[in-house]
């Protein structure tokens, strides 16, 4: 008997190494090994994630996850204020600029459309 999805959206973060894009690579074939409805649940999207876009790695990494086929939200910088609102339990709105809050607000709002959509059949 196939494991049964218990979620119907996965958040799969990946940062601009060869390790991480490795295991997101594995982590692809868990959630498709889970799949076990036709609706495709449950529905994926990779996150780039502590990416510096001033890096060769950090400017390739969207076009590299785009590769594994599933949704691609836009990137996440690397910041320090993430890791302060993390470990204070603030918003990130108290501890960084527009940018940074914007980055998190594009993702919740990626995050809504999906969750709010119907399933379509992937892969």
């Amino acid at each position: 008997m196939r494991p049964s999805a218990i979620s119907d959206l996965v958040l799969v973060p990946c940062t601009p190494s060869g390790l991480d894009l490795d295991a997101t690579e594995r982590t692809l074939k868990i959630v498709d090994a889970v799949r076990i409805r036709p609706d495709g649940v449950p529905r994926l999207i990779l996150i780039p994630n502590r990416v510096n876009r001033r890096t060769l790695e950090g400017q390739q990494l969207v076009d590299e996850l785009t590769t594994f086929g599933g949704p691609v939200s836009s990137p996440i910088g690397d910041r320090t204020a993430f890791i302060r609102a993390f470990s204070s339990g603030l918003p990130i709105s108290k501890w960084a600029g527009p940018a940074a809050y914007g980055e998190i607000c594009s993702l919740t709002d990626l995050v809504e459309r999906f969750l709010n959509s119907a399933p379509v059949k992937v892969r």
